[in-house]
């Protein structure tokens, strides 16, 4: 039996957005004769009939769409949710921003608090422990996408970086300048994203002759981790340092200024996210970039595509992430370096 058109097709054929497409279907006046002519035309060519049920939805839509976060602190957090503020406002939506503080319960209570709201979709970057949530948008039928996280749930769409392989090749790069002994700073390992940080940065060092490889987990106090990494410099001294975001880099930043550390003459580092005071920083940072536009864009359209087919089976959407060299990640000094098998 042949497929049905969708809404992404009429898109594709029309060489228009999603938004565009939901806008000339609803009888939108903000779509310009040009755009409207070529999508009535792609609806037209591909026999594209909207969806009855899912129009009668549309007459109580909020035009709100919901995101819950657990911080606003780390540079690709806040980069992905000014894209999605630019992609809600060209398609005449607002957001409804809340923050879970990487608590299950309150990300639950917040979500509950968006859902109450009638929100017409909800992006969600999960907790390391969403199933309650999950369960309550399931039942509630809110269409969902889940960002920057890939789980087992199969009722969702993801849209996330390939976050084991990114950490492999970023290693790699640090192990190829001849680094031996490397510390990884994560915040929380029972996030599936840190966790498959931590596998592939394990898997990238495991056949390197004499490599070491530690994870160490940020305590939450200022002092507390500062005392942590004193502790780390006296007993393994690593020689190159990977955080696994830009809060983590930027309090490691200042605790080494304090230890009167210098990179990459003393240690090199490296952070996942691209701080803006990346390229400022004396010498710059090297940072493996997400692609935060792309992302942002692939989940808008899934969320458009979520609120119109609601039938769509969900996709897993995995991104690649890019390593950008930079000076404060160099090679050991002498007498510290090896070489690779």
């Amino acid at each position: 039996m042949p497929r049905k058109p969708t809404m992404v097709d009429v898109a594709e054929r029309a060489r228009v957005s999603l938004g565009t497409v939901s806008n000339v279907i609803n009888g939108r006046a903000h779509v310009g004769d040009t755009r409207r002519a070529r999508v009535e035309a792609a609806m037209v060519a591909l026999g594209y009939v909207p969806n009855a049920a899912a129009q009668t939805l549309r007459r109580s839509e909020s035009r709100v769409i919901g995101l819950c976060a657990p911080l606003t602190s780390s540079a690709y957090f806040a980069a992905l949710l000014e894209v999605f503020e630019q992609l809600a406002a060209a398609d005449g939506y607002e957001i409804m921003q809340v923050l879970s503080r990487g608590d299950p319960a309150l990300e639950l209570r917040r979500v509950q608090a968006l859902v109450g709201r009638n929100v017409d979709a909800l992006i969600l970057i999960p907790t390391y422990d969403a199933r309650a949530t999950l369960d309550l948008v399931a039942e509630r039928a809110t269409p969902t996408v889940i960002v920057d996280r890939i789980g087992v749930d199969r009722r969702f769409d993801y849209v996330a970086i390939d976050d084991r392989r990114a950490m492999r090749k970023a290693t790699r790069e640090v192990l190829t300048l001849g680094h031996r002994r490397l510390l990884f700073i994560v915040n929380d390992p029972r996030l599936p994203t840190t966790h498959q940080r931590i596998e592939g940065f394990e898997e990238a060092v495991r056949n390197v002759r004499a490599a070491r490889a530690a994870v160490l987990q940020r305590k939450p106090a200022d002092d507390a981790f500062a005392q942590q990494l004193r502790q780390v410099f006296r007993e393994t001294r690593p020689t190159a340092i990977i955080a696994s975001n830009s809060a983590i880099a930027l309090t490691l930043v200042h605790n080494l200024m304090a230890m009167g550390k210098r990179w990459p003459a003393d240690v090199s580092l490296l952070a996942f996210d691209e701080p803006v005071w990346a390229p400022i920083l004396s010498p710059p940072l090297a940072v493996v970039r997400h692609p935060t536009q792309r992302i942002a864009r692939e989940t808008w359209q899934r969320i458009l595509l979520r609120i119109r087919e609601p039938a769509t089976r969900p996709r897993r959407v995995m991104l690649e992430a890019e390593y950008v060299a930079a000076a404060s990640l160099a090679p050991p000094p002498s007498g510290q370096r090896g070489g690779l098998r």
